[in-house]
């Protein structure tokens, strides 16, 4: 499946886009965010806190902006 397309239903709040798009992108926020406090449970944490804010605010989303990645980490 095309990524753009993903996210446009990602962000019609479609639950098996928001599990694709998990797995495609934990691995890579849990790293960067492990990098930063070095302990696995409080990245595991915010990691989850990350994907939770996304799904909120999928609507913000602009490819025009961005990768979605860089739209994920900040």
């Amino acid at each position: 499946m095309n990524q753009e397309l993903l996210i446009l239903q990602f962000q019609k709040k479609d639950v098996n886009a928001y599990e694709k798009l998990y797995n495609m992108y934990c691995d890579s926020i849990s790293g960067v965010v492990n990098t930063i406090v070095k302990d696995h449970n409080v990245t595991q944490e915010i990691t989850q806190d990350v994907f939770i804010k996304a799904w909120n605010k999928a609507d913000t989303y602009s490819a025009k902006k961005g990768r979605f990645f860089t739209w994920l980490l900040n």
